[in-house]
């Protein structure tokens, strides 16, 4: 398993915990998010409140890892993303890849591009 790989892995383990510091510990000191929407997360305290944010808006949600591949300062994620919504009950799953920058051993830029797979 390369150096990216591994760091994909603790990633998505410390994100199906919960575990807002296990995450944030895998991010660079400067991160970017990009949603699927478009919409650029840039800096820890923006990168935090997303995934603070996304735990709590969905206390159950998990991403099942399906593939994961990385070198060279770049990884390739796909998951699929279930949960339930806490404001109304909804149950989702979303499907997608997650493409990763990565310097200095840790995640500097996350494109995500999961779209909605099944709601209700």
């Amino acid at each position: 398993m390369t150096p990216e790989e591994e760091l994909i892995r603790r990633y998505f383990d410390a994100f199906n915990r919960h575990d807002i510091e296990g995450v944030m510990a895998c991010f660079h000191d400067e991160p970017m998010l990009v949603r699927a929407d478009g919409k650029r997360l840039i800096g820890r305290q923006e990168v935090r409140r997303s995934y603070e944010n996304e735990f709590a808006m969905s206390p159950d949600v998990q991403c099942d890892l399906r593939l994961c591949t990385g070198n060279s300062g770049h990884g390739v994620a796909e998951s699929l993303a279930r949960g339930t919504r806490a404001k109304d009950g909804m149950v989702f799953e979303a499907i997608g890849a997650e493409v990763m920058e990565i310097a200095d051993g840790k995640i500097k830029e996350i494109r995500d591009y999961h779209r909605a797979a099944k709601t209700g």
